[in-house]
């Protein structure tokens, strides 16, 4: 059990855990402007029933029948696995990270009333670390969050390294394949290795980038059934899905097997005067149309801001892909330095470049799809 200290410093921690992520299923969802309500039927319903399947082993053990596949609720496969570590698998928007945000609030829910997971330490106390903040260590990123959601949580990272071997945390690591380098991605193997007491999940895009941390047990996230996908359709667009679902007849498993295609899909159909674009590209370039449009309508920006943000956008990118190798790809990079890259770029096009930069990542980060890292100072 945590000493009464701790206890007392982590029940704010779990409270706010709660009261962030109530609506997990919305965690992902992309939202228009700071400060702005979204009409409550364009947001996204929940999908509870994800499921997943274990990845089979080598072709030796499948021969001799030592394995057997299992076809599981997500989040009761990753509670099976989760003790001895697990590696979940999926696409871009098959729903990974929200069913890792899933898991984060009911063992928050859990460890509020007392019956959350436990080991011999009493309740484990849930953490998510977003790997594609990684600055330095795995340590730096749960003391992040730790700190994020209890301010005054007296913890260093000496007290962290004792509970992780002592197993009092439960980790859930989102994006393995975000990690910015080799030697990130090997030192996050390293750190499971060093700490087999403490449940952790790890989810991933592709086992082509950096492998499978050695994690023996696999789960893959499996596509949308024709039935979810038309109980979404029809939650999302209530006076609208039946019209939907038959322009898309027989296409609807080609455009809508993930929940963020589903969504970006229903998205455009309710913005495109209930039409349907021809194929998956049409749609990507009518979402972002829509989104770019729609950021801007009522946003109160610096003058001539946003006639800039497209070129600011690029530079940016430019920018983040100049790592120490080629294949170093930067996913966060200083607030600061950022705003000193931006300078440079407008000196000479603009008569305050130093002003504008200020003010025009400011309204980037208000009014567009990047973010500060609170703690860091991180704009990514």
């Amino acid at each position: 059990m945590f000493d009464n200290k701790y206890q007392n410093q982590l029940h704010p921690y779990l409270d706010s855990i709660c009261q962030e992520y109530a609506q997990w299923w919305e965690f992902y969802t992309l939202t228009d402007v700071v400060g702005k309500q979204q009409n409550k039927q364009k947001q996204c319903p929940p999908l509870l029933d994800l499921m997943v399947q274990t990845v089979e082993q080598q072709q030796e053990e499948r021969e001799e029948g030592k394995e057997k596949i299992e076809r599981l609720a997500v989040v009761e496969g990753l509670r099976k696995y989760v003790p001895n570590h697990v590696l979940l698998l999926g696409r871009p928007g098959s729903g990974k990270s929200t069913a890792l945000v899933r898991l984060l609030l009911e063992e928050a829910e859990r460890g509020r009333r007392g019956d959350g997971e436990t080991g011999r330490w009493g309740i484990r106390i849930p953490v998510l670390v977003e790997l594609r903040y990684y600055q330095h260590s795995v340590l730096e990123r749960v003391k992040a969050f730790l700190l994020k959601h209890q301010p005054n949580l007296d913890v260093d990272e000496e007290i962290l390294k004792q509970w992780l071997h002592q197993g009092r945390l439960l980790l859930l690591l989102d994006g393995f394949n975000e990690l910015p380098s080799e030697e990130a991605r090997q030192q996050v193997r390293v750190f499971r290795q060093d700490y087999p007491n403490t449940p952790m999940v790890f989810t991933t895009r592709d086992l082509g980038v950096g492998g499978d941390l050695n994690i023996t047990k696999k789960l893959e996230m499996q596509p949308l059934t024709e039935a979810q996908m038309r109980r979404f359709v029809c939650a999302y667009l209530p006076q609208q899905g039946e019209q939907m679902l038959k322009q898309l007849g027989s296409r609807l498993r080609e455009f809508g097997e993930t929940p963020l295609l589903l969504w970006m899909l229903c998205s455009v159909f309710a913005n495109n005067s209930n039409q349907i674009p021809a194929n998956l590209g049409s749609v990507f370039r009518r979402f972002t149309e829509i989104y770019d449009y729609q950021l801007k309508q009522g946003v109160c920006t610096y003058r001539e801001s946003r006639d800039w943000w497209q070129d600011l956008l690029q530079h940016l990118a430019w920018v983040m892909t100049q790592g120490k190798s080629k294949t170093e790809l930067m996913v966060a990079i200083p607030r600061q330095e950022a705003k000193v890259k931006l300078t440079e770029f407008l000196r000479g096009k603009v008569d305050s470049p130093d002003d504008d930069a200020r003010r025009w990542l400011q309204d980037l980060l208000d009014y567009h799809l990047i973010q500060v890292e609170v703690l860091q100072d991180i704009l990514c």
